[in-house]
C-alpha cells in the first residue's frame, strides 16, 4: 500500500495515526510500534508489537546528492536476572541484518475502534535499507542499541556526474544544445553589476 492508495486520503479526519516499522531479518519478518506500549493486529492478520523504549531519529529523503541515515534506537534497563539482550544480538553478528529493508507504515485510525477491528491495511511510507547496528552500555544496568539504516538512494552520492554543457546536455536528452555554448564557466567579472 502507498500514501496514494484510493482506499485512504491523507487529509481524512483520523483520531490517530500508528507509526509501524517492519524489519526484515532471516528469521522472518517482525512488526513492532514505534513509541507505543501494546500490540495491534492489522485488517491483515500480522500482529505489531509496541514498545514505548523504541524511537526513531529523524528520516529524510536523498537530496543534492546525499544520502542520509535514520535509526531505530531503543533504550532500557537491563534485567540483571535475564540474559544479556546485546550479547545476544552481537551473537547474531551483522549480516543479520546487513542489506536487508526496514519498511516504515503509517496506520490511520479513523475511531478508537479501529485499533480493534481495523479497516484499512497500514500505509506504506518508506523502506530503507539496514547498514549497522551499535550500541552503548552506561553502567551495570543502562542499555542502548541503534539499528542504522541508509537511504533508498545511497549510491546517488557515488553516481557519474554530467557536466552541464552542449555535450554533456547530449549525453542527458540525446541530441546537443547549442545554447549552452554561450553558458558562463567561470564567475569572473570586469566589472561587477550589482554594489
Amino acid at each position: 500500500m502507498t500514501l496514494s492508495d484510493a482506499q485512504w486520503n491523507p487529509r481524512d479526519q483520523v483520531v490517530g495515526i500508528l507509526d509501524l516499522v517492519n524489519i526484515n531479518t532471516p528469521d522472518g519478518d517482525f512488526g513492532f510500534m514505534i513509541g507505543t506500549d501494546g500490540a495491534f493486529t492489522d485488517i491483515n492478520g500480522k500482529t505489531w508489537v509496541g514498545s514505548a523504549m523504541l524511537q526513531v531519529g529523524r528520516l529524510q529523503s536523498a537530496i543534492d546528492g546525499v544520502s542520509p541515515s535514520g535509526s531505530l534506537d531503543m533504550a532500557f534497563f537491563q534485567d540483571p536476572d535475564q540474559g544479556e539482550l546485546i550479547a545476544e544480538i552481537k551473537e547474531l553478528g551483522l549480516d543479520y541484518l546487513n542489506g536487508r529493508e526496514a519498511t516504515f507504515y503509517w496506520q490511520p485510525l479513523a475511531s478508537v475502534e479501529e485499533l480493534y477491528a481495523p479497516v484499512l491495511p497500514p500505509q506504506l511510507w518508506l523502506t530503507r535499507i539496514m547498514r549497522r547496528v551499535t550500541y552503548a552500555m552506561t553502567g551495570p544496568l543502562d542499555r542502548r542499541m541503534s539499528l542504522g539504516v541508509e537511504s533508498w538512494a545511497e549510491s546517488r552520492r557515488s553516481a557519474r556526474r554530467i557536466t552541464l554543457s552542449t555535450e554533456g546536455h547530449g549525453i542527458l536528452i540525446g541530441e546537443a544544445n547549442p545554447s549552452l555554448e554561450f553558458m558562463p564557466t567561470s564567475n569572473f567579472q570586469e566589472q561587477r553589476l550589482f554594489g
